[in-house]
Formats: C-alpha cells, structure tokens, sequence
C-alpha cells in the first residue's frame, strides 16, 4: 500500500499482445506488491490469428500475405484485408472470453487503455467491451466524490486523449492522470491510433519506412475493419478527426482548469530520443511533440511501453529523468515482449513515481 494517505499504490504495464499467461502474472503481481489498482497501457489484445501465444506467433506477417513480383506485401491484394478481418474478429473474442474474466476477478479496479495493435471498434462506447455489465469508462471527479462499491471493475480510458481520475475499488486518495494511445504514424498496417506528430509535419518528415495507407476499424455494428489514407497534410488540424499527436496533447491539457497538468501520464508511445525508443534497428521512434509536451508542462513521471526492446537496447535501464521548464520529470519504460518467458510491471507511488521500479512477474508455483 501507498507510504502516503495522500498516495496511491499503482500498477502498470503494457504490450501484452494477447499472452493470457502474461496477463495472469500482471495480476498476480500486482496483488502481491499491494497494488491498489492496475493500469494496462495498451497493445492488449493479439495482434492477428494467434491469440498472443508464442508457438503460434512465431511465423511472421510476410509469411502468411502475398506478396508482389518485388518481395513486398501486396496490401492491396484482397487476402491482406481478409487477414485483417480475421484478427479483429479474433481480438474481440479474446478481450471478452480471455481478458474480461481475469480483470473481472481481479481484487481492485483495472484502467484498460488501447494500444496501436489494438482495434478502436473494441472499446469505443456501446461496442464490444463497452457492452459487458462490468465494464464503465473513465472519468475526471475534480470533486473525489465517493466511489461507489458497485463501480465497475474495469474502466476503459479513451485514447484519443483524456484527463481522468485515477482511484482504486475501496475508495481513498484520488489522482489525476492524462492517457493518450496515439503513435506517429509507422510502417505498421493498424492506422486507428496512429497520427502525424506535430501539425506541421510534412509527409518527407515522416519516419523512414511509414505508410500512409492501412486499414481501420469501421466503430459500426457490427464491426469490421476497412481500409484507409491517413492524411499528412501541413497545419492546423483541431477540428479534424486524425489530428495530430500535437494537438491531442493540446486539447486534453487545455481541457483541464487546473493550474498545473496532472502529474502522471500513461502514453502508450514513448517520447523522442529516450529510454523508451530505441528500436532493435538502432532508430528512435518516439514522439517529437511528447517529449515537447512533457517539457513545457513538467509532469512529474510518465509511463510508456509500445517498443519493446527499448529497455533491453539500454542494458536493462527502464527509467530516465529529462529537464522540463520547472524540474524534471522521470520517463519509465515498461519494456515488455509478449513473446518473452515471463512479463515485466511498473510498480509506483503517485506521491513519488520517481522512484518506481521494474519487476519481472514469474510463474507461481502452482502455474508448473
């Protein structure tokens, strides 16, 4: 439990990909340290057929599509899309028959965020795991009204961009946080979460290798996936439905009143040129306009995952502290890989998130 009546005992992790295993030990990890509630920072669900387990991940996405007379993926060839519909068929089936029971026993409530992996469709209001009776969506409670014991278990929090109210089943201290899902946009095929990172940024900026063209969730019922051109056009996109990773940012801090932005973020993507996003290829891939963002306004930590290797490309360090306009703020990686033995969590005080560390979740005995 928190050392601070004022604290709250957290924890957080991310990139489980749909490895139920993985997901069991997060859970169990964060009973055992006392946690008071649970934060899973998106990439949830399985990124196609496989359901999260290694043996059955193990074959590469262009070893299953056709390919063009170069070598390449032929994304335009109608089996790219069925793939597609096929993955998103089976992801919502593991968020309610695998994911759902988990967090529904879990003893304290279970902040759920999308990741870029996962598909929008599942958890936009009034679709698949809006619909399940114990699940609610998150909240801004400026007032720390009393939680109600029959709250649901599992809030979703909107990856657009949010302020909410970070609290735990029993009731106790309430804690601002802001979470975002969005990634610049990459050479992966997902484009529900991915957006151009600063408004300006013109299509020659973009990181070598990333696509425009993709498929997207269709956010009807029922849902289906479909395919889409993100735009990458140069200026101001506030009224636009792909704004950039700018102006989300923008817009959740500005709707805020408070004097200060909140102290913690959970942001599914990392920031620029830190201990978050270095790629096996050597390259960075975080956010400009985070980073930006975490600099101007000076939270006190920020939570991440989305690149996996990161943590390992840094011999294993998982935290950096960078200079913001006040202090400075401490960016933590999670640094999971669902494909791993065993996951990793975040383990935090929101008094003192500076000092939190990283656990590796093993089996408990009785998993042999």
């Amino acid at each position: 439990w928190s050392l601070s009546p004022w604290g709250m005992k957290v924890c957080f992790s991310a990139d489980i990909h749909g490895n139920t295993d993985h997901l069991r030990r997060i859970l169990r990890c964060a009973t055992e340290q006392g946690c008071e509630t649970v934060v899973l920072g998106g990439d949830l669900g399985p990124r196609g057929r496989g359901w999260g387990h290694p043996r059955l991940e193990k074959r590469r996405i262009r070893d299953i599509l056709p390919h063009n007379n170069d070598g390449s993926i032929a994304w335009d060839h109608a089996d790219c899309l069925k793939h597609m519909q096929e993955g998103f068929d089976r992801q919502g089936q593991w968020f309610v028959e695998e994911m759902m029971p988990l967090l529904e026993a879990h003893r304290t409530t279970v902040y759920i965020m999308p990741g870029n992996s996962d598909w929008k469709h599942h958890f936009q209001p009034g679709r698949t795991l809006d619909k399940l009776p114990s699940v609610g969506r998150a909240y801004c409670d400026d007032e720390c009204n009393e939680f109600p014991q029959d709250s649901p278990k599992v809030m979703i929090i909107n990856g657009e961009g949010q302020i909410f109210t970070l609290r735990s089943t029993g009731g106790g201290p309430c804690v601002p946080a802001l979470a975002l899902s969005l990634v610049p946009i990459s050479s992966h095929r997902k484009k529900d979460w991915e957006r151009k990172d600063w408004r300006w940024q013109e299509e020659q900026q973009l990181e070598p290798g990333a696509s425009l063209d993709g498929f997207v969730s269709s956010g009807q019922d029922p849902g289906y996936v479909k395919r889409k051109r993100l735009r990458a056009e140069p200026g101001w996109d506030g009224r636009l439905p792909d704004r950039s990773i700018e102006t989300a940012l923008d817009e959740a801090l500005g709707d805020d009143r408070r004097r200060e932005a909140p102290g913690i973020w959970f942001v599914h993507c990392p920031p620029r040129h830190t201990v978050g996003d270095l790629t096996s290829r050597g390259e960075r891939v975080g956010s400009v306009a985070l980073r930006a963002a975490i600099e101007r306004h000076a939270p006190m930590a920020t939570f991440h995952g989305h690149i996996h290797e990161s943590v390992d490309q840094h011999d294993g360090m998982f935290k950096e502290h960078i200079t913001t306009m006040k202090d400075r703020c401490t960016v933590v990686s999670v640094g999971n890989d669902f494909r791993a033995e065993a996951p990793h969590v975040i383990v935090f005080d929101t008094d003192d998130p500076g000092n939190a560390v990283r656990m590796k979740c093993a089996k408990s005995p009785t998993d042999f």
